[in-house]
């Protein structure tokens, strides 16, 4: 960069960033639609996304420290499709970008390493963009279906679907749970997706379509859809944010990631996340959370498969093992509930690749400032979101939310 670059950045720009806590004080969803309606270009719909987040938020681009951009490798015409993005964003110049590439968690780990970067002190200001995935390949069944070990299990001819129908049909062998009541999971997130403007998937899903079996106990109602959609998040420091936003403050408080072995064959049961359950108490003591069931108010977990969201919520302790289905029957995690979990309607209903890694958290903040799209949880102070991807769902994010006191 030339002196005379250096001098042409803004004055914030010069100023040195504060420690302080990262509050997200702006969100940005585009209308999710199957990548063949879609009328936007994966630049245009990253655009959209920014200015509906900067506008909620009430920041110019000029005030951007960082643009944070995730991509998949592999799913991309480029290797580092964020380098295409950025320039389509409209931000000032010589704004630096950050490309995040970590696979099936890419959108999930954009705002907390925003948290962690503004908990450094190297920027106040940071700009999450969450580009639609899945507009890209011709056939992407087949390519997400390369996923799977080249040598060790592709051979095997086993696909997304094949490997996503390990672990409910693990759960309902050691726990009794019935392929009703996965029926009922994925109908209660259809319902909530009928209030969520933004969905892909609502309950106008023919039962004819939904009863089609894919892979045992999988049914085509139980699994994502292919979504094209864009999501931007604004994370400020806290300090600014107070003086700046005409919205609550959403903290985040905390916030984890894992991973687990690549192969299927290294896990030792199908029937529950562990890995998730060790994040799961990370998080919680960064949190200081020691009852989860009660001092979360919702939670979004990643559930591209209906029924890992049963499973996600025992190993994040909001239930005991294999009680999640009771729950959902008692009404406890329908809207209204003690715990609602995924009123959006989760990414069962709603899949845009990337921009759905991310979708969990900008759902819970839009619920905790009071202006949620789908069905609002009055009161709601705190929320649990959650990411996952890659083979056997080996990689995984959480992010614990909360009110940062009253408004100034």
């Amino acid at each position: 960069m030339t002196t005379n670059a250096l001098h042409d950045k803004t004055a914030h720009r010069q100023r040195t960033p504060v420690r302080d806590h990262a509050v997200i004080t702006g969100v940005g969803i585009t209308k999710a639609t199957s990548p063949r309606r879609q009328e936007l270009s994966k630049n245009e719909l990253c655009r959209l996304a920014t200015d509906l987040a900067l506008k909620h938020a009430a920041v110019q681009r000029d005030e951007i420290d960082l643009v944070i951009i995730g991509d998949i490798a592999g799913f991309e015409a480029c290797n580092v499709s964020a380098m295409n993005i950025a320039p389509a964003l409209g931000l000032a110049r010589y704004t630096p970008v950050l490309p995040i590439s970590t696979g099936g968690t890419s959108g999930g780990h954009l705002p907390n390493h925003a948290a962690q970067l503004i908990r450094a002190g190297f920027a106040e200001r940071v700009l999450c963009v969450a580009p639609n995935t899945f507009d890209g390949p011709v056939d992407l069944q087949a390519v997400i279906n390369t996923n799977s070990p080249m040598i060790m299990e592709q051979p095997l001819g086993m696909g997304a679907v094949h490997m996503g129908a390990f672990f409910p049909g693990a759960y309902q062998e050691r726990y009794g749970v019935t392929d009703e009541d996965f029926e009922l999971l994925a109908a209660k997130n259809r319902g909530n997706a009928d209030h969520n403007p933004y969905a892909h998937v609502t309950s106008a899903l023919s039962a004819e379509q939904a009863e089609r079996m894919v892979s045992t106990p999988l049914r085509l109602g139980l699994t994502c859809p292919v979504s094209s959609g864009a999501i931007a998040l604004v994370v400020s420091a806290e300090h600014l944010a107070r003086d700046e936003s005409p919205n609550p403050l959403v903290r985040i408080s905390a916030f984890s990631s894992i991973s687990d072995g690549y192969l299927g064959g290294t896990r030792r049961d199908f029937s529950s996340f562990e890995v998730v359950e060790i994040m799961a108490r990370r998080v919680y003591q960064e949190a200081g959370i020691v009852d989860p069931a009660r001092e979360f108010d919702l939670a979004e977990l990643f559930n591209p498969y209906a029924p890992m969201e049963f499973m996600l919520m025992e190993a994040f302790g909001l239930c005991e093992p294999g009680a999640a289905p009771k729950l959902l029957r008692s009404g406890v995690t329908r809207y209204g509930g003690d715990l609602p979990v995924n009123l959006s309607g989760g990414i069962q209903c709603t899949n845009p690749g990337l921009a759905g890694q991310i979708a969990p958290v900008a759902h819970v903040v839009l619920q905790l400032m009071g202006q949620a799209a789908a069905k609002q949880v009055e009161g709601a102070r705190r929320g649990l979101a959650h990411s996952t991807g890659g083979t056997f769902f080996q990689f995984h994010t959480a992010t614990v939310m909360e009110l940062a006191g009253p408004h100034q």
